[in-house]
């Protein structure tokens, strides 16, 4: 699979590794999202350890990185005895790493990857490595060590701090089914950004193929995806599962999440099940540009469109036997209005790295809108400073001036981007327009229509 859409990532990690000072970075995300090729890929021209920690106590992991740190470093004796023995210390493997580290040229970096299993362990470990550190910056040694893990799960440390999200929709563009556009955008809405389900697709077959081949068949690859991203991060996945049943038909707020997990009888138990799925970087908890600081009008949605596709259609079939039809039936039934809940996040994105191309800049502002008589799905400033609203329809192609209309009077409710100078319009449509409203559009200076094939960029 091609390294995509994390090169800025990864100019931050190359940057950092740069640096002479010794220094502690962090690169956490979903399981499946890429951490380990791109640490990598940007240590790729660099001396590198990479050390895959095991599910084991703290004793083994120490001892099982001291035999890699004598296969693999060149060490004296005194070095040979710190790292001997069934169980060396944490000071005692991470002194001699620094000893090893050299004082010019590349730096020495040291990957330790799966570094949530410290936190399983109880790994006391942070203290050593900060002292580690500190005398590597006393003795001029180049030495960097990075911590590669799940969000939550990876000890809190101070320095650079990458976290990894799914990819955004125009960087899979090329590795998703389909010859049109339209079709791209309903296959992302499927299969979303994690490039671990991104590996299992053929581009040159259809979308539909690709569906039964990897998701919807009895023994399909990614048939249990969405419940291993559970199963093997909780105990009890229930509440997690229902809660994200809940969030896959659309955005929800508070109590239609608490109605969505019928065990709990209070809607205050629902938030410790949040803030996990939010640490993990399963859910984005999301607010009105124009709420007020303290506000509790919240909104919650799954980040990755393939986890909302599989607990909406393939959750309620999994376990029935024979049932992949009914399944197929399903998907056949309802693909449409599951893209059109996750059209206006494609929409979004495209404003935060692709609108240049229509009007110079990006977005440096980005979020939705609502409140009483306002819905706006796409709002934000442009780095030009102007404000911009849009509407996104994926099913419906819009005619006439009504869209128009009714988008000015969502915007006349709200006072966010008020007395902005330049104050813009936008129409995201996944069906294109009609000659009436490029017509109107034409006589507005205000006005932008975006169809798919500007989003795709083809």
């Amino acid at each position: 699979m091609p390294f995509v859409g994390r090169h800025r990532s990864l100019g931050v990690l190359r940057s950092a590794v740069d640096r002479t000072d010794a220094s502690l970075l962090t690169v956490i995300g979903l399981r499946g999202v890429g951490k380990t090729t791109l640490v990598q890929r940007a240590f790729e021209d660099v001396p590198v350890l990479h050390h895959r920690l095991l599910p084991l106590p703290e004793p083994q992991q120490r001892a099982a990185l001291a035999r890699q740190l004598r296969d693999a470093l060149s060490t004296s004796d005194e070095l040979e005895e710190q790292l001997s023995g069934p169980t060396p210390s944490w000071d005692s493997v991470l002194d001699a790493l620094v000893s090893s580290a050299p004082t010019e040229g590349p730096a020495l970096v040291l990957v330790l990857d799966d570094a949530h299993r410290l936190k399983e362990a109880r790994a006391r470990v942070l203290a050593p490595i900060e002292s580690a550190l500190e005398r590597a910056r006393a003795e001029n040694r180049r030495i960097h060590i990075v911590l590669v893990g799940r969000p939550g799960d990876v000890p809190a440390v101070g320095g650079i701090s990458i976290q990894l999200g799914p990819l955004p929709f125009r960087a899979t563009t090329a590795l998703l089914p389909g010859s049109d556009p339209r079709e791209r955008i309903r296959a992302y809405s499927v299969f979303g950004g994690l490039p671990a389900h991104l590996a299992r697709l053929d581009p040159d077959q259809t979308l539909a193929t690709n569906l039964r081949k990897t998701v919807l068949e009895p023994g399909a690859p990614l048939a249990d995806a969405g419940i291993d991203l559970l199963e093997r991060d909780f105990q009890t996945p229930s509440r997690y599962a229902a809660i994200l049943a809940t969030l896959a038909h659309g955005e929800s707020d508070w109590s239609r999440m608490h109605e969505g997990v019928s065990d709990l009888t209070r809607s205050g138990q629902v938030a410790p099940y949040l803030k996990k799925l939010e640490e993990l970087g399963l859910v984005e908890i999301r607010k009105s540009l124009d709420a007020r600081p303290r506000t509790r009008s919240r909104r919650y949605t799954i980040t990755d469109p393939f986890v909302a596709f599989w607990f909406r259609f393939v959750l309620p079939h999994r376990g029935v036997d024979g049932d992949t039809e009914a399944l197929v039936a399903a998907v056949r039934r309802d693909l449409d209005d599951h893209v059109a809940r996750i059209f206006p996040s494609v929409c979004r994105q495209f404003m935060a790295n692709d609108v240049m191309e229509s009007v110079g800049v990006n977005a440096r502002e980005l979020g939705s809108l609502w409140g009483a008589g306002y819905d706006i799905e796409v709002a934000g400033l442009l780095r030009s400073g102007a404000a911009f609203y849009g509407h996104a329809l994926w099913a419906d192609r819009p005619a006439g001036t009504r869209v128009l209309d009714e988008l000015d009077r969502a915007v006349a409710e709200t006072r966010y981007g008020f007395g902005r100078e330049s104050r813009l319009r936008l129409v995201f449509s996944g069906r294109g327009f009609t000659g009436g409203l490029e017509r109107a559009t034409a006589r507005r200076h205000n006005v932008l229509l975006v169809d798919a094939e500007q989003i795709v960029g083809s």
